[in-house]
């Protein structure tokens, strides 16, 4: 038995140890609960996670007082080793309690964070605001933006929960290298109303800010489950306009409006309504491509060194090919 210690190891590390290494630290508790062997004695699953991601674990004895005391949310200590079962990472426990406050001086420390930092996002942020010339759609960003609470929010915020851009500040992230690729096409097709059409992307997803929690982990909050981040920030932005920027061109609201409600393409997507604008239809677009990049690089990053495919992807319905064309090996010569 190897006695390799990972104390307080990313989980990534964790997955790469061999079977029976040794892992000790501080971890978020994100489930726990009772189940019964074949035999019908009671054993602990949970899972834990850590800013690098999430690992299942079974603790077989002594659990009765982290049964009763720990709940999803908590910190944890756990020590305990790896174990692989069909080539599957997990952990098996023999300590888990709740930690202490001294040990766990940052909750979001559990969480992963978008390579972006807050400070860089805030001034790309405020560079793209620059740029808008249109006076109406340029004043609606900075009465958004100037509300430091709000900007604050939107520089933490989640892009999502799971699928893309699932980090602290990957809302910035995500907006951001949308509003570039914005700019790109914008260039590149001339008859897009360009300021329309990066107002629509620095807004679109701005409803995430209500939509989501990061307490204790990346989650929807009841307001995001029972509105949704398109209604909310279609709403944000009606009310500024109503509230603040009297003589808002009708033409410019409703066209903006509409590329916020129907930015990601169909009902069956969530929005309301399809894109039916030239602007729209190039956001919805370019919300696909960087949305679907990040995705693709997520998989990646989760899926072993070496490995040609990846797991099986429901939302996308395929499997995801990771071999570098640069690769040297077999060739197409006869």
């Amino acid at each position: 038995m190897s006695v390799t210690l990972a104390t307080t190891s990313p989980l990534r590390a964790v997955r790469e140890l061999p079977a029976n290494d040794l892992v000790q630290g501080i971890y978020l508790l994100t489930k726990i609960e009772s189940r019964l062997k074949k035999n019908g004695e009671p054993f602990v699953q949970l899972e834990v996670q850590d800013y690098s991601g999430k690992l299942e674990g079974k603790m077989w004895d002594g659990f009765e007082n982290a049964l009763e005391s720990l709940k999803p949310g908590d910190p944890v200590y756990l020590e305990g080793r790896v174990d692989r079962y069909r080539d599957v990472p997990g952990l098996v426990l023999t300590e888990l309690r709740k930690a202490t406050e001294q040990e766990v001086p940052d909750r979001r420390s559990f969480l992963p964070h978008s390579a972006l930092s807050a400070t860089k996002a805030n001034d790309e942020l405020m560079r793209l605001i620059g740029t808008v010339r249109e006076s109406n759609l340029r004043a609606l960003l900075e009465a958004i933006f100037d509300d430091l609470g709000l900007r604050k929010r939107f520089l933490e915020a989640p892009g999502g929960k799971a699928w893309h851009h699932a980090t602290v500040g990957g809302l910035a992230e995500h907006t951001l290298s949308m509003t570039k690729l914005a700019d790109m096409v914008a260039a590149h097709y001339p008859q897009i109303h360009r300021d329309l059409l990066i107002t629509g992307t620095l807004l679109h997803d701005i409803g995430k800010v209500m939509e989501f929690t990061l307490e204790p982990a990346i989650d929807y909050t009841s307001e995001g489950r029972l509105i949704g981040h398109i209604t909310q920030g279609a709403m944000l932005v009606e009310q500024t306009i109503r509230e603040q920027l009297s003589g808002f061109p009708a033409e410019l609201r409703k066209q903006l409006l509409h590329i916020i409600l129907s930015h990601q393409g169909e009902p069956a997507m969530g929005s309301p309504i399809k894109p039916m604008t030239l602007e729209a239809l190039a956001l919805h677009y370019i919300d696909e491509l960087d949305s679907r990049m990040s995705a693709f690089e997520q998989v990646r990053a989760r899926t072993p060194e070496g490995q040609e495919f990846s797991d099986y992807q429901k939302l996308m319905e395929r499997f995801f090919y990771f071999r570098s064309p640069e690769e040297t090996g077999e060739t197409n010569e006869p």
